[in-house]
């Protein structure tokens, strides 16, 4: 039990529930585990999302690819944490990324249903639940909103923001320069120039075919958010 309610009291969707609570959550709930060995599929992109996977114990990699193919973003993601829980509802119930494990990776998952009967009885689970959500939602308004305005570097940095999470690692942005300046709608020289800067000042690094992030929160900074922020 003890062991069960460390588990729980980790992931971001149990946060501020009591004690009592959780035991109770434990009793009644059917939890699976499964273990992926380094490299094996978690999910794959386009996969119906019928349950709920926490990442308990490892981490995994995920990248995200737009529809011509042409960029792809990828980042590690490290446990505690939750697989794309702002797709186990609505209209397009379905995996944005493939995922695999980067290392020996521990999931624990419960079906939608099993889940919903939690939120019905947990308001805090319910209330994380739509924090996360909503604060995703606003990112959509807030990218286009950055990608009408401001520098070069502060529009890369809202965009790769957007598309990760808080505390992952290893981001790459992998295209070719061409398709990325284009995107933002700007010269490649202006865009190269960025880059340069933020080179210089450590955040990233770069190859005409990929943006290595090395700093997610100074990149960040530049948009001055604050650093409890979830971007």
């Amino acid at each position: 039990m003890d062991s069960m309610y460390e588990v729980l009291m980790q992931l971001p969707l149990f946060q501020g529930v009591s004690r009592v609570s959780i035991s109770e959550i434990i009793e009644k709930t059917k939890f699976h585990f499964l273990k992926y060995k380094t490299g094996e599929t978690v999910v794959s992109k386009g996969e119906e999302c019928t349950h709920l996977k926490f990442l308990i114990s490892g981490s995994v990699r995920s990248e995200m690819v737009n529809k011509s193919g042409k960029i792809r973003v990828a980042e590690v993601l490290h446990a505690p944490n939750v697989l794309a829980p702002n797709h186990l509802f609505g209209r397009t119930t379905y995996y944005p990324a493939d995922t695999c494990a980067a290392e020996d990776t521990g999931i624990m998952q419960i079906d939608k249903q099993t889940f919903v009967n939690i939120l019905q009885t947990e308001p805090i689970v319910l209330i994380n639940l739509l924090n996360i959500i909503s604060r995703r939602s606003q990112k959509s308004i807030e990218t286009f909103l950055s990608l009408s305005s401001g520098s070069v570097k502060e529009k890369l940095a809202f965009w790769v923001l957007c598309f990760t999470q808080r505390r992952s690692s290893d981001i790459r942005v992998i295209c070719k320069q061409k398709d990325l300046y284009s995107f933002f709608g700007v010269q490649r020289s202006v865009f190269v120039s960025a880059l340069d800067e933020l080179k210089a000042e450590g955040i990233i690094d770069y190859s005409t075919r990929e943006i290595l992030i090395l700093d997610r929160d100074r990149l960040k900074a530049l948009l001055h958010e604050d650093a409890d922020e979830e971007l």
